[in-house]
Formats: C-alpha cells, sequence, structure tokens
C-alpha cells in the first residue's frame, strides 16, 4: 500500500515538474482549422510564445498561465479580409477623402483610423490587406499596429498603386495642391517596362507586403509589356502581383504575363460565352467577390443605367471564372465602411452568389493568407502564428454564426474577450 502511494505521489509530482508551460489553454472547444477538413470536437488549443504550441483532445501534460473554456463553441482561423483601402472613403455620400495633407493623414491615423482597426478586431478580423493607400502613411499605419501602438487587425499593404500616367480616378474631385498631394502619394508609373521596375523597387524598399496595378484606368489598351516587367521584377523579390482594375477581354494577356490574383472581378467586358475569364479558374487564381458597394449603391437608388450594367457584367464574371476553378476571396473593398457592416455585408455578396459555408470560410482564411503570401496565418496548426477567434454557433451550419465573435486571439494575446472567458 505505501509503496502503490509512494509511486502515486511520485508520478504526480513528475507531472507537475515535468508538464510544459504554455501561455494560454482553450479548451472545450469545437475546430474548424481552417485545412479544409469538418469540425473536430473537444479540443485543446495550447499556444506559447504566439504560436500554436499543441492541438490535443485532452490538453493533459500542460500549464497553461492562462485557461480559456470555450463551452462548446467553435474555434477558428481569424478572419482575413483581404481588400479593405484604410485611406479612401466611397462607403458614405458624397464620398470624402479623409486626408490631402500629411498632416491631415498624421490626424486620421491617430484618429478616425486607429477606432477603426480597433473596431475591426472586435468582429474577429485579425489581419487586413490595404491594396492601394498612401505611401508613406500606409506603413507608418502598418508598424503602429505591429508595435502595439495602434490595437487592430494585422496590416499587409501594398502602398501606392502602379498605374499609367494620369490622375488617379480616386483622387477624383480634388484639385490645385489636393490633387497633386493624392497623386504623388497613392501612385507609381507603370508608362514604361524600366519605369514598371524601378517602381517595384521603390515598393521593396518600402518593404510592400505585395505590388498591386491597376490594368485599366489610364490605359484603354493592356501594354502587357509593361505589366510582365512588373511581375518579373516583383517575383525576383518574392512579391505577388494582384490586379486590381481589369477589362475582361485582357485577362488571357493578365494571366500569361504572371499575375498572382484578382483582387476586383474583370469587368467592362461580359463574357458571354465564358472564354474570357476562364484562364483565372485554369490557374486556380484568387478573384476578389467585391460587389457591396454597387449593391448599395443601386438599394440606396444612387445608380444609373450604366452602374447597373456594369454590376450585372462582375456579377456574369465573378460566375464564370469561379465556376472554371478561381479562388473566391473574403473580400469587403468598400472603403469607409463602418467594422460592423463588413462581415454582414460579405457574407449577404458571397451567399448571394451561391458561395457554400465551408468554401466562405476558407475564403476568409486559408485561401486569404494564400493570396496575401502569408504563409503563418490562415490555418490552425502547430507552429503557426496564433491568430484565432471563438464563435457562438458552428459556421459550417450556420454562416451568421461569424457574426456572434466571443473572443479574439492575435499573435498569442488576448485581444477582445467580450463575455470575460479568461481564467487564470
Amino acid at each position: 500500500m505505501k509503496k502503490t502511494l509512494s509511486l502515486l505521489i511520485l508520478f504526480t509530482l513528475s507531472s507537475i515538474l515535468f508538464a510544459q508551460k504554455v501561455d494560454l489553454i482553450i479548451k472545450n472547444a469545437n475546430l474548424f482549422d481552417g485545412t479544409g477538413g469538418e469540425v473536430i470536437p473537444n479540443v485543446s488549443i495550447a499556444i506559447k510564445e504566439g504560436k500554436i504550441f499543441s492541438i490535443s483532445q485532452n490538453g493533459k501534460n500542460l500549464k497553461p498561465t492562462k485557461t480559456i473554456d470555450a463551452g462548446g463553441k467553435t474555434v477558428m482561423p481569424g478572419l482575413i479580409n483581404s481588400h479593405l483601402h484604410l485611406f479612401f472613403d466611397f462607403h458614405n455620400f458624397p464620398p470624402k477623402m479623409p486626408a490631402t495633407s500629411d498632416a491631415e493623414a498624421e490626424k486620421f491615423i491617430n484618429g478616425a483610423l486607429s477606432k477603426s482597426l480597433r473596431g475591426h478586431l472586435e468582429q474577429g478580423i485579425t489581419s487586413i490587406l490595404s491594396p492601394i493607400d498612401f505611401g508613406p502613411q500606409i506603413y507608418e499605419v502598418r508598424e503602429k499596429v505591429a508595435k502595439g501602438i495602434i490595437s487592430g487587425p494585422r496590416v499587409f499593404v501594398a502602398g501606392p498603386v502602379l498605374i499609367n500616367s494620369g490622375d488617379y480616378y480616386a483622387c477624383g474631385g480634388l484639385t490645385g495642391a489636393e490633387l497633386e498631394w493624392c497623386n504623388k502619394h497613392v501612385r507609381l508609373s507603370t508608362d514604361t517596362p524600366d519605369l514598371a521596375r524601378e517602381s517595384v523597387r521603390t515598393l521593396v524598399k518600402n518593404k510592400s507586403d505585395v505590388v498591386v496595378v491597376d490594368g485599366l484606368t489610364n490605359q484603354p489598351v493592356l501594354n502587357k509589356e509593361n505589366l510582365k516587367a512588373v511581375v518579373d521584377e516583383a517575383h525576383k523579390n518574392n512579391l505577388k502581383v494582384l490586379i486590381h482594375n481589369s477589362d475582361a477581354k485582357y485577362v488571357k494577356d493578365i494571366v500569361e504575363a504572371g499575375v498572382d490574383g484578382f483582387i476586383h472581378p474583370p469587368g467592362i467586358t461580359k463574357d458571354v460565352n465564358g472564354d474570357l475569364v476562364k484562364y483565372i479558374g485554369e490557374k486556380k487564381l484568387p478573384i476578389a467577390i467585391t460587389l457591396g458597394f454597387l449593391q448599395r449603391y443601386i438599394g440606396l437608388g444612387y445608380a444609373g443605367e450604366k452602374d447597373k450594367n456594369d454590376y450585372e457584367i462582375l456579377k456574369n464574371n465573378i460566375q464564370v471564372a469561379t465556376k472554371a476553378g478561381a479562388i473566391p476571396l473574403f473580400t469587403s473593398d468598400m472603403p469607409g465602411i463602418t467594422p460592423v457592416e463588413v462581415i454582414p455585408t460579405v457574407l449577404k455578396v458571397m451567399t448571394g452568389e451561391g458561395f457554400d459555408n465551408k468554401t466562405i470560410l476558407l475564403s476568409a482564411t486559408r485561401e486569404g493568407a494564400k493570396a496575401i503570401g502569408a504563409k503563418n496565418l490562415g490555418t490552425l496548426e502547430k507552429g503557426k502564428i496564433a491568430d484565432l477567434i471563438i464563435v457562438d454557433g458552428d459556421p459550417l451550419v450556420d454562416i451568421n454564426s461569424l457574426l456572434k465573435v466571443d473572443v479574439v486571439v492575435k499573435d498569442g494575446k488576448i485581444v477582445v474577450d467580450k463575455n470575460k472567458r479568461v481564467s487564470k
């Protein structure tokens, strides 16, 4: 009896002494890990030093600093919005530019933008790609978020858009010094192959996360040579190239130039026969499902016949591309949209286009991470960055569960805990 008791004490002490220390355990969770499988019940997720330490169904031999009892709710990767311009506002009418000078930009960053970013985080969005915004200001935003000065989703940036010379349409309505400031900060030239390569090198110097090209504005006929120069220079520096605007009739040329994705569906030309945008699908390239702005514009009664026709063209081209195999992305666009409107808007668009729940979830997790080149995000697997959310319900069954975010963890740290689930 004494020997048995001694062995039991020794085993208990050994378990305590040799238990792995971790920063956080989330227990009693149903797990959607973003890899493409089904929800796994009754899982414990351990987090250490900002990364996933282990995923098991018991969590034994671990000594956490903090614990969250998920109570049977679903743990999944944090949501990735792969297209949201942070420095523009086309959501409100009339549209307005939050900044037209360095001083105004700084005030906007430290005020309205900081508040907005916190709001996006509270909705469960842990990463945002800002595909076109003012440089160097957008780089400052990225750094302030990374350092914790601003509480918000991690920000991936392209910086200025690569475009042919001429005013950028986002600067429309500005004149004089304001127009000059806008154009100077938001665009870089692709007028020649040499200028295109130099513009990419500027983005590389500024440590842009991706390169974004406008394949339509100021060039009614696509210049494939200049685009190829952009792609080659970007790929040489391990940067993905994403097309912002494009005409569907040039999609084959764009794809053959080697681009990595479309963060707007191709428009202008309606693909009636299904032979223009199929190349996006054949290459399994990502395509942003950015219809929310026009849906809202039409719904509010602002749209003219051209706007309604443009909307039908985009809808058609999305259907053709995705039917051919293009990968949809969870994207709101709609610069100026309030954080609480983002997820409802995207879900309305994507369910309206017939995407099933798993496709939508993967578009907001694994596929979003792939599209922006974030290899350590998008899925919950051992060794990956611990960006995750806890939602009330099973989003594979009811996609509106994404509207019920309970806890948000970013970089392994609890940044939102709406129902005080953390214990020590």
